[in-house]
C-alpha cells in the first residue's frame, strides 16, 4: 500500500536527518512546529520549486530539439556540419577527394534524404510519445513533491515521538536501538558530504576540461557542472555532453573527440571513486564495501539509491555488531 510513496519517504527521512540539527536550534527560538513549517518551506523553495522548473525545461528544450532536427534535414543544412567535418585534415589523409565528393554526393542525394526523414519521423513520433508519457509523468511528481513534504514536517515535529516509538517496537536493547540510529544519520551526513564533494571535484575538473577545449565562459560551465552533479539521472552529463556536441560542431573534430572521452571517462567517472572516499571519513567501512554499496544502491533503487544502499549495508553491519556483542559472546 505505501510502495507508491516509497521513494518521496525515504527522501523525506533523508532530508529531516540532514536537517534536524538546524530544526532543533531554531525550535528553541520559534517553536517546534513553526520552525518544523520554516524547514519544510525552505526546502520547497530551495530544492521542489527549482528541481520543477529543471524539469519543465527539460520537456520544453527537448521537443524544441526535435523541431530543430526536423528543421536542420529540411533545409539541408546538416551538410554544413558535415562539410566542415570533412574538411579536417586527418580525414583528407585518410580518404582521397574522389571518395570525399562520393560521399557528399550520396548525403545529398533523394534516396539518402528520404531514408533520413523515415528515421527522423520515426525518431519524432517516439519522442512525440515521450513528451505525451511526461505529462502524467508532471502530475506523479507534483503529488509526490506534496507527500514528500508533509513527511518532512511531520518527521521534523514528531520525530523525538517516532524514536521512541521504535525503541518500544524493536526487540533490542534501549542503547543498540540508539547505535543503530546514530549509523543511520552519521550514514546520511557522509552521503551528503560526498555529493557535495562529487559536485566540488567533476566542477574542478570539468572546468579544465572545458578550458582544454576551448570554451568560452569556463567558470559558468563549471558552476552549471557543479548544479547539475546533483540531478539524476546523468548528473554532470547534463551539461559536458551538449558542451562536447557543440564543441564537435564549432570548435572542431579534435575538441569535440576530446570533450566527449573526457567527459566520460574523467568528470563523470570521477564520481565513482571521490564519493566513497569522502563518504569513508564518515563511515567506518572499508572503501571497497562503500563503493559496492554505493554501485548497488544506484542500481537497485535509482538516485535515492545512493543513500539507502550505504544505509543498508551500515545498518546491517551494526547489526552483526550488536548480534557478535549480545550473543555469540553471552
Amino acid at each position: 500500500m505505501l510502495l507508491p510513496f516509497l521513494k518521496p519517504i525515504l527522501w523525506a527521512v533523508i532530508f529531516s536527518l540532514v536537517l534536524y540539527p538546524v530544526h532543533i536550534k531554531l525550535a528553541k527560538r520559534i517553536g517546534n512546529t513553526p520552525s518544523a513549517l520554516a524547514l519544510t518551506l525552505l526546502v520547497l523553495a530551495l530544492v521542489v520549486i527549482p528541481f520543477s522548473l529543471l524539469l519543465t525545461m527539460a520537456i520544453r528544450q527537448s521537443i524544441d530539439l526535435l523541431h530543430l532536427a526536423v528543421s536542420l534535414t529540411q533545409n539541408s543544412s546538416y551538410m554544413d556540419l558535415i562539410r566542415g567535418i570533412l574538411e579536417n585534415p586527418l580525414l583528407k589523409k585518410i580518404l582521397t577527394k574522389e571518395e570525399i565528393d562520393s560521399f557528399i554526393a550520396y548525403l545529398e542525394s533523394e534516396e539518402f534524404k528520404g531514408i533520413l526523414m523515415s528515421g527522423l519521423r520515426d525518431f519524432l513520433q517516439r519522442g512525440l510519445n515521450l513528451a505525451a508519457s511526461m505529462v502524467p509523468a508532471v502530475g506523479s511528481f507534483i503529488f509526490k513533491s506534496f507527500v514528500f513534504l508533509l513527511t518532512l514536517f511531520f518527521i521534523l515535529r514528531d520525530g523525538p515521538k517516532f524514536v521512541r516509538f521504535a525503541e518500544r517496537f524493536l526487540p533490542m536493547h534501549k542503547e543498540d536501538v540508539e547505535q543503530v540510529f546514530i549509523t543511520i544519520y552519521k550514514t546520511v551526513l557522509a552521503t551528503v558530504y560526498g555529493s557535495i564533494g562529487v559536485g566540488i571535484a567533476q566542477s574542478t575538473v570539468g572546468f579544465i576540461g572545458y578550458k582544454l577545449a576551448g570554451m568560452d565562459y569556463a567558470v559558468l560551465l563549471a558552476m552549471a557542472t557543479f548544479m547539475s552533479s546533483f540531478i539524476p539521472p546523468f548528473g554532470a552529463g547534463f551539461v559536458w555532453f551538449p558542451v562536447a556536441v557543440y564543441t564537435f560542431a564549432v570548435k572542431g573534430l579534435y575538441n569535440g573527440i576530446f570533450m566527449f572521452i573526457y567527459g566520460m571517462f574523467v568528470i563523470s567517472t570521477i564520481d565513482n571513486f571521490i564519493r566513497p572516499l569522502i563518504m569513508k571519513m564518515g563511515v567506518s567501512m572499508p572503501y571497497i564495501v562503500l563503493f559496492f554499496s554505493i554501485v548497488g544502491g544506484l542500481l537497485t533503487f535509482g538516485f535515492v539509491g545512493i543513500f539507502l544502499g550505504p544505509i543498508v549495508f551500515t545498518t546491517l553491519f551494526t547489526l552483526a555488531l550488536i548480534y557478535e556483542k549480545r550473543i555469540l559472546k553471552d
